[in-house]
């Protein structure tokens, strides 16, 4: 009966008319994002695999950047810019509990991530960005951990798992976005910290926005300081240099 239930649930969902999130044109319950602003959320034609930044093809496939100094994480995947109509959808799950919109935002990282470990060796464990608990008594929930397990579930065949418990934030520290790059690479240092020793040598930080990487490259080096020697981002959206 249950089997029935859930099935009925889910054709249900299909048919049912809401107001698009963004448009407020008609879209269906399990598509609170229509499909025409899906299609505007913007895409890098072609970007660094080491920093993730959109670039012109090279013959390297690496920006000048990361030929003269990469970052210290291993690759960045992200498959969308940090531009309108992302910018504002991400805004809405981190500040208006529209949780919503985070399977229309994951379901392109995982097909993102299925093409590119194809030809790669997966992560041994998924670490989702931890946040500091004055800001979960804020928020009530943690945007990040729930990326991390709408991802596992859409990534099931996988079987990738997901370390809530390894990083740990032990600064509560001012809002990224209020930050120039140099003053964000001094508000996350020493912001982080280590539960356990790891015993994974390949690890994947997933955060919903990366921007200058000041914080996944601070929980790099900590990670590497450690026993890890690859760290792979992944983030839903990338924020292209000005």
């Amino acid at each position: 009966m249950k089997y029935f239930q859930v099935y009925n649930w889910s054709k249900i969902k299909q048919i049912v008319a809401v107001k698009c999130i963004l448009c407020r044109g008609l879209s269906t319950l399990d598509q609170p994002l229509c499909h025409q602003c899906q299609a505007l959320c913007p895409v890098p034609v072609c970007f660094c695999p080491c920093c993730g930044l959109p670039i012109n093809d090279s013959d390297t496939g690496l920006c000048s950047s990361c030929l003269r100094q990469p970052p210290p994480f291993d690759y960045c995947l992200a498959p969308f810019l940090y531009q309108y109509p992302v910018n504002r959808i991400l805004q809405m799950v981190k500040y208006q509990s529209r949780l919503e919109l985070i399977n229309p935002m994951v379901d392109p990282l995982a097909q993102l991530l299925l093409d590119h470990y194809r030809d790669d060796c997966w992560p041994q464990a998924m670490l989702p960005v931890p946040l500091h608990n004055k800001r979960l008594r804020q928020r009530g929930y943690d945007q990040a951990l729930l990326l991390a397990r709408a991802l596992q579930r859409r990534l099931h065949e996988v079987s990738l798992p997901l370390d809530s418990r390894l990083l740990e934030r032990v600064r509560h520290t001012p809002a990224q976005q209020e930050l120039d790059a140099s003053a964000r690479q001094k508000n996350v240092r020493q912001a982080f910290a280590l539960r356990t020793r790891p015993t994974f040598k390949h690890v994947a930080v997933l955060d919903d926005v990366v921007t200058t990487g000041a914080t996944v490259s601070e929980i790099t080096r900590l990670l590497k300081n450690s026993t890890v020697e690859r760290v792979d981002i992944w983030s839903i959206a990338r924020t292209p240099e000005d």
